[in-house]
């Protein structure tokens, strides 16, 4: 940890302070704020930076328990004691004006409102006599003497009020106090117990690190959780709070057991008095319409459990679900409050109530407490409800083993319509967390053939999922048309809508799969608690719009939904992130694409559940190749390749491509060709048209001449304006069209493709230069360069070959660069599956061309030419 922690999501209120004190409107300012904020902090940077400046500082503080000695704070200046209050107050002000030795005087006041009347005034007179400027800081809520609000109400000071920080300046400052990458999971505790608060923050961080449960590995640190509220936190909040009477203590120990708990119900508990007293101490927070009470902040909540011990919490958590039980509001109680509530109360097991709040929150992704709660609910009732119940929450989390261990325990004739059922559960734990996807059909089909009525359509749904995950859209849709959705409940609803969303867009029919998508959200709409899914058909949806080259309405739709998800932690918030940067390459916005993966793969790292992000892991490779970041890239490919899963084979031809981008960024461009080739074959054999039309567009940026046929084919079976788009692309190049490349390059920048925009352009400039249109080549390479870098730095072989002026061919251009690269001309003959005799034919004609006298010259050379 650095030794002095950093002022961090402050610097326009420093930059207010100091220069408020240096201009001529006001006599210096008031920070007002809650405890903890950073008040003192701010004011003791703003004088730094003023005595940097020339001006004499001068600090002083009132105290709770210095208020009653009168000149307490100033007592250094003042040796009259028993004289006039007039005569006290002129030494103290002669003392301070001659110590500053005619230099600007700056006195910075720390906690005013302790400060007793006399030391009050001493500012008041220096302030108002323009003797000096100061710079206090006051606690929100509490009472100052009026001659301190008189400064400010007479217009002397500037009033700023100091707001806690919010989650990103939260995170930063941890980022900067710590070095190296901290757990996600650690900043969401940070920010969900600090809220803001500086203070709080820096003692919680410092507190973990000195437990040793926040600890430095490598370039990294690792948490474990622990225990918040240890004696010297305890101490530090009840500092802050100061004494609370014990009838406002009964006030705030229900609100922590209960938070957030409707005024309705608190109010059978306790007067309505004591909660009104209890809100204007800061103890408790009311909303504005006065519905909804939480504390006053959730420290608070830590030190109030640390001190009422166990026997007492359970006590009071009854009581709550009592009241929550006994209220005639109209509205049902929250399932997962009211189920938490009662398990750790002193209250009878209720295995129903159990069960609903495990249910809600699955929903809501809170798989810890839904395995705790579906294990209470298992223990007082151990039927086969409540066994299907845990083992959905287990399959979730990815613990296979006991899920089947559970499954076995349930009669094969389990009799339910639900789509989550034996056989499916069964089947997904197979595909999902086991990785065996054979096993996983074999379970559904075989189920299939002993089924009829409602769970036929069930298990046809969840096989024409398994379809559409294994890349046979044509299989996935005939299954769905084959099913009647609206015989399935709601989560069953949402995964058809899924399996023929991620089918349609496959094959390239991107307006069902938009139909889909939308029917899905509807059904989404009308039953939140399965909202769980909603981010991912927003995904498929976005992809499907992406391969189709609706741009821009990809991007809507990963933005709509990432703005729904970004305060969920963990993988909904990671997967939200990553598909922002997914639609971001598509649009050809590396900066963003970066980060955003960066940002949903970190987070990934620490809560990844059954491979998940697997799927969003190849575009980060992609992404990186294409930002020339070719370390990364190829270490991100080794680990993704590592990780590949089995569930997920409809993503392989993007898998490919982001293995032919790390290809070419390695020079290699020759297998690069091949492998988009080998992606799209694969692609066309399974009927995922629309991403074989991409593939092929990507071996057309790396020079593939023979795609114009195919692609011309598909224009028939694929919608959107990129298939098209790739048809006069490939045509133009193979015909060495500059014009035409030209105009490509155009139309994809239009679609909003910037990246093929650019090689296009590029391609276009070697094209003309090679036939001596030397104006042209000029422009295109111009135009191929700003495009690349409104890419961010878009780094690839078409845009490396713009940048070479030497008349060279294409496959001598791609062997130069790999001489360039340091490779033996052995090393290239096995990249590019020539042999080492016409290797060095093409490096020999090559050094011919560039006039160059052998490999090091020419390396230097290509080199020079390709920064």
């Amino acid at each position: 940890m650095n030794a002095g922690w950093p002022l961090t999501g402050r610097d326009v209120e420093l930059r207010s302070v100091v220069d408020t004190v240096l201009g001529d409107a006001h006599r210096g300012v008031l920070i007002a704020g809650n405890a903890g904020v950073g008040k003192t902090r701010l004011a003791r940077e703003a004088a730094t930076d003023l005595a940097a400046r020339g001006w004499a500082v001068r600090r002083v503080a009132g105290t709770s328990a210095g208020r009653a000695i009168v000149m307490g704070p100033f007592a250094r200046w003042t040796t009259s004691a028993g004289t006039s209050r007039s005569a006290q107050l002129a030494e103290v002000v002669n003392g301070l004006k001659s110590e500053a030795g005619g230099a600007p005087l700056l006195v910075v006041a720390d906690d005013v409102q302790w400060l007793d009347e006399l030391s009050a005034l001493v500012l008041h007179q220096l302030v108002v006599h323009e003797l000096a400027n100061v710079i206090l800081t006051l606690r929100s809520g509490e009472s100052a003497s009026d001659t301190v609000f008189a400064m400010w109400k007479d217009d002397h000071l500037f009033r700023l009020d100091l707001r806690p920080l919010i989650r990103p300046e939260s995170d930063r400052l941890v980022q900067r106090a710590l070095t190296g990458r901290v757990p996600a999971d650690f900043l969401d505790r940070v920010w969900r117990l600090t809220a803001g608060n500086a203070l709080f923050l820096r003692h919680l961080v410092e507190q973990e690190q000195t437990s040793q449960r926040l600890t430095a590995d490598g370039d990294a640190w690792r948490w474990v959780s622990g225990p918040v509220a240890t004696p010297s936190l305890v101490d530090l909040v009840k500092l802050q709070i100061g004494d609370v009477p014990t009838e406002l203590r009964d006030v705030v120990d229900l609100v922590a057991v209960a938070e957030p708990i409707e005024w309705s119900c608190l109010s059978t508990l306790v007067e309505s008095e004591l909660v009104e007293a209890a809100a204007e101490r800061g103890l408790i927070e009311v909303t504005p319409d006065g519905a909804i009470i939480r504390a006053g902040h959730p420290l608070y909540t830590e030190v109030r459990w640390e001190e009422c011990g166990p026997v007492r919490l359970r006590k009071l958590r009854g009581v709550v679900v009592k009241a929550m039980l006994a209220q005639r509001t109209g509205r049902p109680a929250d399932p997962l409050r009211l189920g938490t509530l009662w398990l750790d109360s002193d209250l009878d097991p209720d295995p129903d109530v159990f069960a609903a709040a495990a249910q809600c929150a699955c929903a809501r992704l809170d798989l810890a407490s839904a395995e705790r709660l579906a294990r209470a609910a298992l223990a007082a009732d151990p039927n086969d409800d409540a066994r299907m119940l845990l083992a959905y929450v287990l399959h979730l989390s990815g613990d296979g083993l006991e899920v089947e261990a559970l499954l076995s325990n349930v009669e094969t004739s389990y009799p339910t319509t639900g789509f989550v059922n034996a056989a499916t559960l069964r089947a997904a734990n197979r595909l999902w967390v086991l990785r065996e996807p054979v096993e996983a059909r074999d379970i559904v089909e075989r189920a299939l053939g002993n089924s009829q009525g409602d769970i036929s359509h069930v298990l046809r749904v969840f096989h024409a999922f398994q379809e559409a995950m294994a890349g046979q859209p044509a299989a996935a849709r005939r299954d769905v048309e084959a099913s009647d959705l609206s015989r399935l409940d709601p989560f069953g609803q949402v995964m058809g809508r899924c399996a023929e969303t991620l089918a349609a867009g496959d094959m390239g029919h991107v307006r069902d799969a938009s139909a889909s998508a939308a029917a899905g959200y509807a059904v989404i709409e009308q039953a939140p608690q399965d909202s769980i899914h909603e981010l991912g058909l927003a995904e498929l949806h976005a992809h499907a719009q992406l391969l189709a080259g609706y741009l821009d309405a990809a991007a809507a739709t990963a933005d709509l939904h990432y703005v729904r998800c970004a305060d969920v932690p963990g993988l909904t918030r990671a997967m939200a992130l990553a598909m922002v940067g997914a639609t971001a390459l598509g649009c050809g916005e590396l900066p963003r694409a970066l980060h955003h993966l960066d940002a949903g793969g970190a987070e990934a790292d620490d809560s990844d559940i059954n491979g998940t992000f697997y799927r969003f892991r190849v575009t980060h490779v992609e992404t990186l190749a294409r930002a020339g970041r070719v370390r990364a890239a190829v270490a991100l490919l080794d680990s993704t390749t590592a990780g590949r899963h089995a569930a997920y084979e409809y993503v392989d031809p993007a898998y490919q491509l982001a293995r032919a981008w790390v290809a070419a960024a390695r020079g290699r461009i020759d297998e690069a060709r091949n492998i988009c080739c080998r992606a799209a074959e694969l692609a066309r054999e399974r009927g995922q048209w629309a991403r074989e039309v991409l593939c092929l567009q990507t071996a057309v940026q790396f020079g593939f001449t023979a795609a114009e046929e195919r692609l011309t084919a598909l224009t028939g079976l694929v919608e959107g304006p990129r298939a098209q788009l790739a048809t006069r692309y490939a045509a133009a190049l193979a015909a060495a069209d500059g014009v035409a490349l030209d105009a490509s390059s155009v139309e994809y920048e239009l679609m909003g493709d910037r990246l093929v925009a650019a090689d296009a352009a590029a391609q276009a400039a070697a094209t003309h230069r090679h036939a001596g249109r030397r104006g042209s080549a000029l422009t295109a390479n111009s135009r191929a360069q700003q495009l690349a870098r409104q890419c961010g730095g878009a780094d690839s072989p078409a845009l490396h070959s713009s940048r070479i002026t030497l008349p060279l061919t294409q496959r001598e251009h791609e062997i130069a660069l790999l001489v360039a690269a340091g490779m033996t001309n052995r090393e290239i003959a096995t990249a590019t599956s020539l042999s080492v005799r016409t290797v060095e034919g093409h490096v020999f004609r090559a050094t011919v061309k560039a006039g160059v006298s052998g490999r090091s010259e020419l390396s230097a050379l290509i080199s020079a030419d390709n920064p």
